[in-house]
């Protein structure tokens, strides 16, 4: 009985055969579901797209299925790909081989001739090449190559969006100012490509003492660094600065090892020694500045490059919270 049921509105649903012909020569993925949300009809293309054997589901409620029931409910998309120029509409990210895939949906109703909803067609696309494209197009712009972190203009476009965000939602955030002390010294003393080296090891010490998908690193320019920590207060933001300077410490000396000759450092700690025999430290200073609303951000910035330059002369408390006092 369920089986002629089905019969039938399969056949109300196609009654002129050149509706069901040009779903099955599109490029996408179409499918169409009865109001019960049983499987009327698939394309080729849908079970390609979806690498799954869509034969057994005719006829079955699809709702149990893993890409339908991502389908029925609204799905959170990253801010990073929610965000994309193109601005394309993802509605559903399904994984297929352990690999997050990128759909864009189409939901069309069908009406039988007396006008009654008799299904609804679904036209799925997988995007996932082009918004890896994009995605990699975008970090290009947004990256700096030399030490991997995100460069000061993406910078400055992720703080106002976190202001607005905490304007919205009434929670505060820090940022921290980070400084490498006698960069100079060590760049022109043993070369640009040493210099080059220990930035990129400062942007790793960075990458991992922050937390993933919430705090963002930042390649301000020359030594300077900056991050970002949504809803963290300035006090709680020494968390993150002493994991950086942990990170820093720890690696430097092994970094130090790899990079010149072994003449030219001292393994006491984290002093590198200069030719000429005067001692210069190479550490991390830190700047931090605790925002609340209605501060202009080029107050937030200069606060936290004073408390920078403040933990700068006082190097044994390399970490120093901006204080109006």
């Amino acid at each position: 009985m369920a089986s002629a049921k089905f019969n039938d509105l399969e056949h109300d649903l196609f009654e002129n055969i050149e509706i069901k012909n040009l779903l099955n020569s599109l490029d996408e993925g179409a499918f169409v579901i009865d109001n019960e949300d049983n499987l009327v009809f698939y394309n080729n293309n849908a079970s390609l797209a979806l690498k799954t054997n869509l034969e057994e589901f005719l006829n079955k409620n699809i709702r149990p299925v893993y890409y339908f029931k991502n389908l029925f409910k609204e799905q959170i998309i990253p801010a990073h790909i929610r965000d994309l120029a193109s601005g394309y509409k993802i509605s559903n990210i399904y994984i297929i081989d352990e690999q997050s895939h990128y759909f864009e949906n189409e939901r069309i109703e069908l009406y039988n001739c007396s006008g009654e909803i008799k299904g609804t067609l679904y036209l799925v696309r997988d995007i996932t090449k082009e918004i890896q494209l994009e995605i990699s197009l975008s970090n290009e712009i947004k990256l700096d190559n030399l030490s991997g972190l995100y460069n000061s203009k993406s910078f400055h476009e992720e703080i106002e969006k976190e202001i607005s965000r905490s304007s919205r939602y009434g929670h505060d955030f820090s940022i921290l100012f980070i400084d490498i002390n006698n960069f100079k010294v060590f760049n022109d003393t043993l070369g640009h490509k040493a210099g080059d080296e220990i930035i990129k090891f400062t942007g790793e010490s960075l990458k991992n003492a922050i937390r993933k998908n919430v705090d963002s690193a930042y390649r301000y320019g020359g030594d300077e660094f900056t991050a970002i920590l949504p809803n963290t207060p300035a006090k709680r933001s020494t968390i993150v600065a002493n994991r950086i300077l942990s990170n820093f410490q720890n690696g430097f000396k092994e970094k130090l090892k790899a990079i010149i000759s072994d003449e030219a450092y001292d393994l006491n700690f984290d002093n590198f020694i200069l030719k000429g025999g005067k001692s210069k430290k190479i550490g991390l200073s830190i700047g931090i500045a605790g925002y609340q609303i209605g501060k202009p951000v080029d107050k937030l910035i200069k606060e936290a490059d004073i408390a920078m330059y403040k933990a700068k002369r006082g190097q044994d408390v390399p970490i120093c919270i901006y204080d109006e006092d």
